[in-house]
């Protein structure tokens, strides 16, 4: 495949940079090669949506003259972009005509693979295509359906499959590249019902970062970030705890801190707050916290780290937990009142046991976690994080309350926003997230004007409550697992997200490949034979150190892939599939969870549903991936599982007065063949009556608000002692028990680690302890950080190969591909700015780059943008410039999350002269 120079690609583009920059308002414009500008032109503009990000939910208008796109910009009647476009959307076209995509399908003849291997493509028909790959679907099916494994990709819902096929063909390794960096989910699914915390932008007062930047993310980029830049202008005080020096910092004071060491500050200030200051919203912790629940004091010691898997003292009657009635000096249930009597701190004498409040089961516990002793860890400044806790205590305003849509609220504008993946990214990520709540609760700031924002409710998601009057997320919801973890665990694992040892995972996909290699160890008792890899799977660019990834990648018997662009993946393909491009396709995505992202009003009390028909035809030989399913499910026998899946659920529940999935008078029949098109049309027929498509015919996004602001807070919703939340995590303890007596019972072991050392993660309580790489050491003296970038937040919608982008981020940016050091460190070992440097990991991973210079990062640091340095053949030029951030991590249980199964991605490392 011939290269692309910049020069002529970009020959006949006109100044995408400035477009790009100005963001609101702006458009692109690209004629693509033998397209003229001539008076008889065919000129239209058609709606269509963005596909460039993890949120896609920008309206787009597409200009396309004699069929051809020329220009994208944001669409002015988009409820949600309302005209604006980052430069992610804008780049969209760049993508569309790129010389890199799979335009046709294409067979491997040498049957060597590698990263640097000449597949030795030949071009073949779809026929001959599609008639290899059934009948290897065909086989697996025959032999064991467990051993197809798919692979969808992250950070594009546009790109994801929206049609279930591993149910119906009967394999449970559904796999996502995601689940190593979501655990940030937790902590905001266990307290708020939403899968990321959000701050009360229009009326916050004070804003504590806990490793992450508001201006630096990809959610809603644009909403998110203008209604930040306006809560600053309105004198919001933003204080970032981050080792690099954000566009949020800049916007407010930094504090700088030793990477992977941010739960020793948040359990400062909790400690401050119980201990010095003695202030705390106490009827918040009485009504919506189980602060009051009684738990027996005992520890165990694991590791040298004090636990405590203790469940409630329960009632023996009713088997409720009990509290502490001051007014009738007894332990009694729960709920027996609304809670303003019961005891927040003390130590009682119920049922013959020594037991204490929750609350005052963390106040004994941090004792000890002064600001002075988190100076040690963090090298932040025990002044500061005492000033910090004050600030949080005074800006909260604790007892105020505010008046919306008639309905009296507390008013709490202070608070702590949970981390980004990087803070979170550890062994320690839950203890980082319990502490961040616990802050909060005891502000009484969670779910209320000003604070921290839950998931709004009404109709479509309904928040439930456990036999312990805990809010839990509802049964539908996928990442449910991460707060509650399985009820039961039943081994062996009968998947190689290996659930039964790791409760509460997502995905532990660095784990996947050495289990592929290795199955007996991980007691599975049989091997992947088919790989599947569709929506910009890439696990060699996503999670670890890519080497095992390889290693499995060559044993697996047969793999084939339905791609946009010619990638690390299609290396290792036997076959590959060439699929459409986002403006050739059909898609529909049913986006409820916006108000997971909304910081406003506004964007809260919003839902949308978009729509979005192909706007061009296709320019290469290429389908959509929906339609390949389709057509691989009629051909296994399993269609009319896929359709009744799809009937049933496809896409939700949108307005509060319509079925989830497809209406009964527009439902999939259950024998022929369909297209995607049939089932995106029936259901916006489900949705809106009509042809469907009208809907959408005038812009391809469509909004619904709730009738108002009050009714976006589950506060709302469910009045005073309706619903709890946790500052002890009793589900956490739960597992812990419930996986010792699994191992017992089955009498084994836990795969690759020390039990003792899995288990104290599970600790209701607080928790503190140094894991393996937490701190640099004499050899290994920096720890390496990375951080994203506004340009490259997934790989699903070729943002890494997209030469528009490239030419943005060199001219706005050009040390964006650097490693960046602090000059004094950098002097210290005879270092200067441009030196080419080697970067070696303690786990033994290498990779190199040039130095930048900067005073914006923490001088333990070393820190790297972005996702650089892709390997492999047959990859556009620039996508090899850079270094490859993910060789230098671990891909094994040696400092995984173990509660999670996430993966420590900073590890201590040492920096060189190449």
């Amino acid at each position: 495949m011939t290269s692309l120079s910049r020069r002529s690609f970009l020959k006949g583009a006109t100044a995408l940079g400035a477009a790009a920059a100005l963001g609101a308002g702006a458009s692109t414009t690209w004629f693509a090669p033998g397209a003229q500008a001539h008076a008889a032109a065919t000129e239209e503009w058609k709606p269509a949506t963005c596909p460039a990000c993890h949120n896609p939910i920008c309206g787009t208008q597409v200009k396309v003259v004699d069929g051809v796109a020329v220009e994208i910009k944001g669409d002015p009647k988009s409820p949600t972009n309302q005209g604006r476009l980052c430069p992610r959307g804008l780049s969209v076209l760049g993508g569309l005509y790129h010389p890199y995509r799979v335009k046709k399908p294409l067979k491997r003849t040498n049957p060597e693979k590698g990263l640097d291997v000449d597949p030795g493509w030949v071009e073949i028909t779809w026929d001959e295509a599609m008639e290899i790959t059934t009948q290897k679907l065909k086989e697996c099916m025959e032999k064991d359906p467990r051993g197809l494994f798919t692979q969808t990709g992250f950070g594009n819902e546009d790109s994801f499959k929206r049609l279930i096929f591993e149910g119906p063909f009967g394999t449970p390794n559904g796999l996502t590249t995601s689940g190593p960096l979501c655990a940030d989910h937790f902590g905001p699914m266990a307290t708020k019902g939403t899968k990321v915390d959000k701050c009360d932008m229009e009326r916050c007062d004070y804003l504590l970062l806990m490793g992450r930047s508001i201006g630096d993310e990809w959610g809603l980029a644009h909403q998110n970030t203008k209604e930040y830049v306006d809560a600053v202008a309105r004198g919001m005080k933003v204080v970032c705890v981050n080792p690099r020096k954000t566009n949020s910092a800049q916007t407010g004071e930094w504090v700088p801190i030793a990477p992977g060491t941010d739960v020793a500050m948040c359990w400062a200030i909790v400690n401050v707050m119980l201990h010095e200051i003695g202030r705390c919203d106490e009827h918040f912790l009485k009504v919506r916290t189980n602060s009051s629940y009684l738990v027996e004091d005992a520890y165990e010691t694991l590791k040298g780290t004090k636990v405590c898997f203790q469940d409630y003292v329960r009632d023996p009657a009713t088997g409720k937990p009990l509290v502490w009635d001051q007014a009738a000096n007894a332990a009694v249930p729960f709920d027996t009142s609304v809670g303003d009597t019961y005891a927040l701190f003390g130590e009682y004498e119920v049922q013959g046991k020594r037991v204490k409040t929750c609350l005052q089961l963390i106040k004994d516990y941090v004792v000890d976690m002064t600001p002075e002793w988190a100076e040690e860890v963090t090298t932040v400044p025990a002044t500061t994080t005492r000033r910090i806790a004050q600030e949080l205590v005074d800006y909260a305003r604790i007892g105020s309350t505010i008046e919306i849509d008639g309905e009296t609220f507390p008013f709490r504008p202070a608070m702590a926003l949970a981390p980004g993946r990087g803070a979170n990214s550890n062994p320690l990520n839950v203890e980082l997230f319990k502490a961040i709540e616990v802050v909060n609760e005891l502000l009484g700031n969670i779910d209320v004007p000003g604070g921290s924002l839950g998931l709004e409710h009404g109709d479509l998601h309904v928040m439930k409550t456990d036999a312990d009057g805990l809010l839990v997320p509802p049964a539908s919801d996928n990442f449910k697992n991460q707060v509650l973890g399985q009820e039961k665990l039943s081994f062996p694992p009968q998947s190689y997200k290996l659930e039964c040892f790791y409760p509460h995972e997502l995905h532990i996909m660095q784990l996947v490949w050495r289990a592929a290699v290795d199955p007996e160890s991980y007691y599975l008792d049989y091997k992947p034979e088919v790989y599947m890899v569709l929506g910009g799977g890439n696990p060699l660019r996503s999670n670890s150190n890519p080497e095992p990834v390889v290693e499995a990648l060559k044993q697996i018997p047969f793999t084939f892939t339905i791609s946009l662009w010619m990638d690390e993946l299609t290396q290792f393909a036997d076959i590959v599939l060439p699929e459409h491009h986002a403006l050739e396709r059909y898609a529909l995505w049913n986006a409820t969870w916006i108000s997971n992202k909304g910081t406003s009003d506004y964007s809260r009390r919003l839902r949308i549903i978009e729509a979005r028909k192909p706007v061009v035809e296709p320019v290469f030989d290429t389908r959509q991936q929906e339609d390949l399913l389709i057509q691989y499910a009629h051909a296994l026998g399993i269609l009319p599982k896929m359709t009744g899946i799809a009937n049933k659920g496809f896409q939700g529940k949108f307005l509060p007065d319509k079925p989830g999935g497809i209406a009964e008078e527009f439902a999939l029949s259950p024998k022929e063949p369909y297209t995607y098109a049939d089932v995106v049309e029936r259901k916006l027929k489900t949705q809106f009556g009509g042809d469907g498509w009208d809907a959408v015919s005038e812009c391809a996004v469509v909004g619904y608000e709730l009738p108002d602001v009050k009714s976006s807070y589950i506060w709302h919703w469910h009045p005073e002692n309706a619903y709890r939340i946790p500052v002890y995590f009793s589900y956490n303890a739960r597992s812990a028990r419930m996986l010792r007596e699994m191992l017992a019972e089955n009498n084994i072991e836990f795969p690759h680690a020390d039990i003792d050392e899995v288990l104290r993660q599970y600790s209701a309580a607080p928790l503190f302890f140094e894991f393996e790489g937490m701190h640099p050491t004499e050899e290994f003296p920096f720890k390496v950080l990375q951080f994203k970038t506004h340009f490259q937040v997934n790989d699903s919608s070729g943002l890494s190969y997209n030469h528009w982008l490239h030419d943005v981020e060199e001219h706005f940016d050009p040390n964006l591909k650097k490693v960046l050091l602090a000059p004094a460190r950098a002097a210290e070992l005879g270092l200067a700015e441009g030196d080419e440097v080697v970067i070696e990991s303690m786990y033994g991973g290498k990779t190199s780059g040039v130095l930048h210079l900067s005073e914006m990062i923490h001088p333990s640091t070393l820190a790297i943008s972005g996702k650089w340095g892709a390997k492999g053949a047959g990859l556009v030029d620039f996508a090899h410039e850079g270094p490859h951030y993910n060789t230098l991590l671990n891909d094994d249980e040696r400092d995984i999350g173990f509660m999670m199964g996430n993966l420590n991605n900073s590890v201590a490392v040492k920096v060189y002269k190449a």
